[in-house]
């Protein structure tokens, strides 16, 4: 799979762009605040049907216009495929084309292994709904239950009723553990084994942490148990206490975890191995090699991290977008050069 052709309309600061991509290693080059990401971001938004900087898609529409247009053509095989993705100022967006796997790294994502834990449940979910429709739907209605089951606990006329929320909330509940702990069984190694290419010295592990037990919760009568167990606490605190809303994934490196312990560097080796595990996670799953977006994540690494990244990317039949302020360490790769100047596209190096 691979996006050939992209044409840009009133997107972010392109008024208009007709661009030309390979489908091997793509470089985007241009000074910072030129438009690099507006590219990779029109990309995603095409090959998804969704945008990862914005939930107000209109906010990427040129002011003084009414409608942003993406425009993509591309190859799946011997097959030529299609995608169109409109923005309106007003009105519904309409989205058009098969849903791609893509692979993305973004400067936010050297936080991915710091931050709060909804970031990486986050992760795992963005990555399960986009390619299992079961999941979205199970991760949907749990949400919907935890909040109508949170309203009855916070209504003491209402308490009665809590169970009648159990079964479902359990169902729901234990579908998405199921997934996130086969995900997280196959994905481990694969995330182990970039980050040994990385930072050979430092080991990575990740595990499940359960939201409101100590321990797994493996069976639909271990979830019923935890529930009971803690529900004089939750008419207490008005909530749900036990299930997957209050997961957290614990990302360790030599045995310590990264919200304490893991430096600037480190969590930026950390997020790399994560989400290019997810490249073979995704390859796996869909039969489908993804499409790799790398957003300025060469610029912090030493030349060893660099050399290492590039080599993980640069695959026979791999499609891989990067975007950098300078074409260093690239030439021996022969990448397609676009110059990105003020939402103006040439091609090879200026």
């Amino acid at each position: 799979m691979a996006l050939t052709h992209l044409d840009l309309k009133h997107f972010r600061n392109f008024s208009e762009a007709s661009i030309q991509l390979s489908d091997r290693l793509n470089l985007i080059v241009g000074n910072n605040g030129q438009g690099k990401t507006n590219l990779l971001e029109s990309v995603y938004l095409l090959l998804q049907g969704r945008d990862f900087r914005t939930t107000v898609e209109r906010e990427a529409i040129q002011d003084d216009q009414v409608t942003a247009l993406l425009d993509g053509m591309g190859t799946s095989g011997e097959h030529v495929v299609r995608w169109k993705h409109i923005i309106p100022t007003a009105g519904r967006r309409s989205h058009s084309g098969q849903n791609v796997p893509l692979v993305l790294f973004s400067p936010d994502d050297v936080y991915l292994a710091k931050g709060s834990p909804d970031r990486r449940r986050q992760f795992l979910d963005l990555l399960l709904g986009a390619h299992d429709p079961r999941y979205a739907r199970s991760l949907r209605t749990y949400h919907r239950i935890v909040l109508q089951r949170n309203r009855a606990l916070k209504d003491a006329s209402l308490h009665r009723v809590v169970d009648d929320f159990t079964p479902l909330l359990i169902r729901e509940g234990s579908y998405i553990w199921r997934r996130r702990r086969e995900t997280l069984l196959t994905l481990t190694p694969d995330a182990q084994e970039i980050q040994q290419r990385l930072s050979p010295q430092e080991s990575l592990d990740l595990h499940l942490r359960y939201g409101g037990s100590k321990d797994p919760i493996l069976t639909e009568d271990d979830y019923l148990d935890r529930l009971n167990q803690r529900r004089p606490e939750e008419n207490l605190r008005q909530m749900t206490l036990v299930g997957p809303h209050r997961d957290d994934l614990i990302v360790t490196l030599g045995g310590l975890n990264t919200r304490q312990y893991a430096s600037q560097g480190q969590l930026r080796t950390v997020a790399l191995s994560l989400k290019l595990g997810c490249h073979a996670w995704l390859f796996r799953e869909t039969g489908t090699r993804p499409i790799i977006l790398l957003d300025d994540v060469l610029s912090e690494l030493d030349a060893q991290r660099r050399q290492a990244v590039l080599e993980t990317v640069f695959q026979s039949g791999q499609q891989t977008i990067v975007t950098d302020t300078e074409p260093r360490s690239y030439a021996a790769l022969q990448p397609h050069i676009l110059h990105v100047d003020h939402g103006e596209v040439l091609y090879g190096q200026p």
